[in-house]
């Protein structure tokens, strides 16, 4: 920040152009500022047995300052990358669920014609049914924290093998926070790559900043809070100095509201466009 926005500000000619922009992207702390608040109510209503209050010693495996920083460092900020991408999703899926949608015309792409008697045949336009039309720049934001999300997990997960290997004398053992990391990181990489490949359009890529978001409550949450309870011995793999319990009410709530408003706004998509001629 330090050097980019300085340098960002004298290509451009004026700060009041640069803020105009920022005014034009305000989804961005629509977005930030709702998931924030999210974040803040969980931890508000947390059970106290999911939040130790208690300050112990740090086990041996991370007493690394190096180690630990870099690489949880990148993981976060990789998961705050995902979560921006998810509340843009959720902003796009709003303007999917309870927008106008538009009705586009062109007659160049017909095919319908009048043959009535011996006549030149007419053109008839052809109408099609768009999304609102602040889906588009909506799901082009998520796409970009999408990006950023790939970059930053792909270099904490390639970390985090650096620090097992330096730990524990092995790059990858398939640990379940392991695994789910990688999880995690292939089903972004499927989504740029599918968007990029033009496998899906828009709102397919918000159908994945929802779907990449649960994958990683299930690497963060879930793998330290809900699979401990689901192991005989109460520990899941050699990540298990990071378990805890509670809240798992609070958490599979928002999940499931967030693929019910999902649901909501595929139904309302589907069945607008598909009549579409």
């Amino acid at each position: 920040s330090l050097v980019l926005i300085p340098m960002s500000l004298r290509q451009n000619e004026s700060l009041g152009k640069q803020m105009a922009e920022v005014y034009q992207r305000k989804s961005f702390a629509l977005a930030g500022t709702a998931l924030a608040s999210v974040c803040f109510l969980l931890a508000c209503m947390a059970p106290n047995d999911a939040l130790d209050e208690n300050i112990s010693a740090l086990q041996p495996v991370l007493r690394t300052n190096f180690w630990l920083t870099i690489h949880v460092l990148c993981i976060v900020s990789s998961y705050a990358a995902g979560a921006l991408a998810l509340g843009l999703g959720n902003v796009a899926l709003f303007h999917y669920t309870f927008g106008r949608y538009r009705t586009v015309g062109n007659a160049s792409q017909a095919n319908v014609t009048i043959a009535e008697s011996d006549a030149e045949a007419t053109p008839a336009p052809v109408t099609r049914i768009r999304p609102p039309e602040a889906c588009a720049s909506l799901a082009s934001y998520a796409y970009k924290a999408i990006q950023v999300a790939v970059l930053l997990l792909a270099a904490g997960t390639i970390l985090g093998g650096l620090w097992a290997d330096v730990s524990w004398g092995r790059f990858w053992g398939w640990d379940p926070k392991e695994v789910w990391a990688l999880i995690s990181l292939l089903v972004y990489l499927a989504i740029l790559h599918g968007r990029y490949a033009g496998w899906f359009s828009n709102f397919g890529l918000i159908f994945g900043t929802v779907l990449g978001a649960t994958m990683i409550v299930m690497s963060w949450y879930g793998v330290n809070f809900v699979l401990p309870k689901l192991s005989t011995s109460g520990e899941v793999g050699l990540h298990s100095y990071g378990t805890g319990a509670g809240g798992l009410e609070y958490v599979a709530g928002f999940v499931i509201a967030n693929w019910l408003f999902l649901a909501a706004g595929t139904i309302r998509y589907t069945f607008t466009t598909r009549d579409s001629s």
